[in-house]
C-alpha cells in the first residue's frame, strides 16, 4: 500500500511538472521605433481576450545604436488593451543592475524599487520607488520646508520613458 501511495504521488508531481512547463509563442514583436517587425498586435489582443496568459520581453539600448543591450521578460500581470495598443504594468521589483564586463545582473542592497508600464508602442514608462533618505529631510516626523529637498523628492518621483524593442508572447 505504501509504495501504490509512493507511486501515485509521484506520477501525480511528474504530470504537475509537465502541465507547468508551457511553451510559448512570440504572437508581436516591435522594434526600437516601435514598428510592429513579427506578428500582429490585433492577435495578441485577440488571445487576450479568450483569456491567454502573456509573457512580455524588452530589449534595453542604452548606448543607442539600434542592437539590444539585454533583454527582460516578465508575466504580464494587469493588462490593458486601448485603442490598437496592449499595454502591461510591470510588478514592482527591487533595483538592480547590468555589470555588462562581467557579465552579471547585481542587486542593490537598498528596499528600493522599480516598476513600470510597457506597450505595443515600445513605450516603457518607468520610475524608481525611493525609500525616505535622511538627506532629503522629512526624517524622524520633521518637516521637509526646503525647497531643493521638495525638488529632489519630486525628481525621484518623475517617470521617464524608453524606447524599448518588445516581445508579447502567450502559450501555444
Amino acid at each position: 500500500m505504501k509504495a501504490l501511495l509512493s507511486l501515485l504521488l509521484s506520477l501525480c508531481f511528474f504530470y504537475g511538472n509537465l502541465k507547468a512547463q508551457v511553451d510559448y509563442e512570440i504572437v508581436v514583436a516591435t522594434d526600437f521605433d516601435g514598428k510592429v517587425t513579427q506578428g500582429s498586435i490585433e492577435d495578441l489582443i485577440t488571445e487576450i481576450r479568450k483569456g491567454k496568459p502573456v509573457r512580455v520581453g524588452w530589449q534595453l539600448d542604452f548606448d543607442q545604436d539600434k542592437q539590444a543591450d539585454f533583454d527582460h521578460w516578465v508575466d504580464a500581470e494587469f493588462i490593458t488593451i486601448l485603442g490598437q495598443h496592449v499595454f502591461t504594468q510591470i510588478e514592482t521589483i527591487f533595483i538592480q543592475g547590468p555589470n555588462l564586463a562581467t557579465p552579471q545582473v547585481e542587486i542593490f542592497p537598498s528596499s528600493d524599487q522599480w516598476t513600470a508600464v510597457i506597450g505595443t508602442n515600445s513605450k516603457l514608462l518607468n520610475r524608481f520607488i525611493f525609500h525616505k533618505d535622511p538627506k532629503l529631510g522629512g526624517v524622524d516626523g520633521q518637516p521637509i520646508d526646503s525647497t531643493t529637498a521638495v525638488q529632489q523628492i519630486a525628481d525621484l518621483k518623475k517617470v521617464d520613458t524608453w524606447m524599448v524593442a518588445t516581445f508579447w508572447a502567450v502559450p501555444r
